[in-house]
Order: structure tokens, then sequence, then C-alpha cells
């Protein structure tokens, strides 16, 4: 009896003894959309010994690493253009350690730690970045106003950013990301000179900002029309008069700011200017109904009546319900006029 106890207990010995001693990590890689990122990699390291192992996601996402010990390891996430993440994971004995990583993106990243207020540790051990943080989140409310040419609204959102990004650099740590910031003020300073040009209560500043933009790029047509603005308004007459005409070489003649100046001349008496402006205007752009009306008020006044009409009909035909309408109709009454053929 008992050589067959013993015979019937070995099977079971022997079941126990080959019992799993690794364990594993599995899991997946993606943006903030749920989306796998391309070319992500996992590095396992011991930090006990020497021991470091690369993996690479496959298209979905995914890695999976098999008979790891039961151990401490560095988990470190990686992807072009992702913030990197680091942390320490646990490997579980005969059993699977699941991730799911989340990476973001530096701008991600940013607004994150703004709009929680718990910054990362990147953000909290560099003093230039939490500047960094505020000053791109400050622009990027700026852009939407701007692109809709709301400058005077756009002003101070882009003075905020300007003034912490050039703070950041100065305390920023990493060189990396000082680097990056360069180019990023660059065109911070570029639209803060067109907003100052336009909505600023000394316009003449903008000068050293565009001058700088128009140095990188001679044919930026937004900073050639802010140098104008800024150079009138310095009374650099000039200045004023370089830029409208490289601008008019990129563009060919702009019909507003010829009209505009028809206008200022109009408005000192000098009607002779304005006459020879109000045509060019209409030379270069021939639908400008307003420049048919107040050319027609230059004519009633040199008493050319038959120009004076010929004006008048040609801007109610453009504009039959425009802000002179009503005064020209009126004026196309007078019995002088009527007769006119």
């Amino acid at each position: 009896m008992r050589r067959l106890t013993l015979a019937l207990m070995l099977p079971v010995i022997c079941m126990i003894l080959p019992a799993e001693s690794t364990g594993r990590i599995a899991g997946r890689i993606q943006n903030k959309a749920g989306d796998a990122i391309p070319g992500a990699k996992v590095i396992l390291k011991r930090l006990d010994r020497n021991w470091t192992k690369e993996l690479v996601v496959d298209k979905n996402g995914g890695f999976l690493q098999v008979g790891l010990e039961p151990q401490e390891f560095e988990f470190t996430v990686s992807a072009p253009g992702y913030i990197e993440q680091k942390s320490m994971v646990k490997i579980p004995l005969a059993d699977v350690l699941k991730k799911i990583v989340i990476l973001l993106t530096k701008e991600e990243n940013r607004a994150q730690a703004i709009a929680t207020g718990a910054l990362n540790a990147t953000i909290v051990d560099d003093p230039g970045a939490a500047l960094n943080a505020e000053g791109r989140d400050a622009f990027n409310s700026a852009i939407p106003l701007y692109n809709e040419s709301k400058f005077g609204e756009a002003l101070p959102l882009v003075e905020k950013a300007y003034k912490n990004l050039l703070e950041a650099v100065d305390k920023m740590k990493d060189e990396k990301e000082k680097a990056e910031l360069g180019p990023e003020i660059l065109k911070v300073e570029r639209v803060l000179g067109i907003c100052t040009s336009q909505a600023g209560a000394a316009k003449e500043a903008a000068l050293p900002y565009l001058l700088r933009a128009l140095e990188r790029n001679a044919k930026d047509q937004p900073v050639i029309v802010g140098l104008i603005a800024a150079s009138k308004a310095k009374g650099d007459a000039a200045g004023e008069q370089k830029y409208t005409a490289m601008l008019e070489t990129l563009t060919g003649p702009n019909p507003d700011t010829i009209y505009n100046k028809g206008v200022e001349a109009f408005n000192s008496g000098n009607t002779k200017e304005a006459k020879v402006l109000f045509i060019k205007t209409l030379q270069v752009a021939p639908t400008y109904a307003e420049a048919y009306y107040l050319l027609a008020t230059v004519e009633y006044g040199d008493n050319n009546l038959r120009g004076t009409k010929s004006n008048l009909e040609k801007y109610l035909e453009l504009a039959p319900k425009g802000k002179n309408a009503e005064m020209a109709r009126e004026m196309l009454k007078d019995p002088s006029l009527k007769k006119i053929k």
C-alpha cells in the first residue's frame, strides 16, 4: 500500500514545480485624442544593475515585453514632438502589468498645466517654463482677434506674450527649450508690431518691431502696411512714401491709400490735388463708388457741371443705397444739372 500511495502523489508534486517565476508588461501609447503615436518608444531600465531594454510600439501603439523579473523598473515613454514621460513600475509575479500611456505635445502640456494649476516637474524645476507657458497661452488667445483685425483687443494679449517670453528666455534652464523659443518670440514680435501700428496709443512705437520683421521678410505685406501707418503717425513723410512705394511694387497701387490721401487733400481745401488723387483711385479701382461722389463734389466746385452730373450718376449706379446716395439725388435735382445731356 505504501508504494501505491507514493506513486499516486508523484504527479501532484511534478505539477507544482514548473510554476512561472517572471512577469510581463503590456500596453498602448496614444495621444490625447486616443490615436496611436507612430515611432513611440518604451525603455525599461533596472536601476540596481546594468540592464536596459528598448521597445518600439507597433502600428496600433501597442507594446509587450515578457520574461521580466518581478522587480522595479524605470519606465520611460517618448515620441518625436511629445513630452517624455518617466516613472517607476513594479512587474508582478506570474502576471501582466497593463499600461495605457497618453503623451502630450508641449502645447497641450502647457495648456493643461495652466488650466489645472498642476504644473508638472519640468515646469516647476525651470523658472522660465511657467513664463513660457503663460506667454504662449496669451499669444494663442490673441491670434483669433488678430485674424479678425481686432487689433485693439489683441494688443494687450500680444504685449503680455512678448514680455513673458522675453523673461522666459532669460530664466529658462533648458537650453533646447530656449533655442526653440527664439523663433517663437520673433513671430510674437511681428504681430506686436502690426497691432501697435494699427491700434497702439503711440503707433510709431511699432517701428523697431516692424523693421526687424521686414529684414526677415522683405515681402511681408501686413508688416509694410504697419510701417506706412507708423511712419505717418511719426510724421515721417519720406518713410510713408518709401513704404507705400514698396507695397505698390508687391500688390500694385492701393485704391484705399490713394483715396484716403485724396480725402485729406479735399478736407484741407486742396481740391486740385484731391481731384488728381480721386481720378487715380478710379484708374486703379473703377468701381470705387465714394471716389465718384467726392470727384463730383470737386467738379461742382470747379463749375464743371457735366463732370458733376456724370460722376453723381455713376456713384448712384454703384451705390444706390450708399451713405451719400440721398445727397447725390438732391444734387441731381439742381436745374443746372438736369438740363445737362
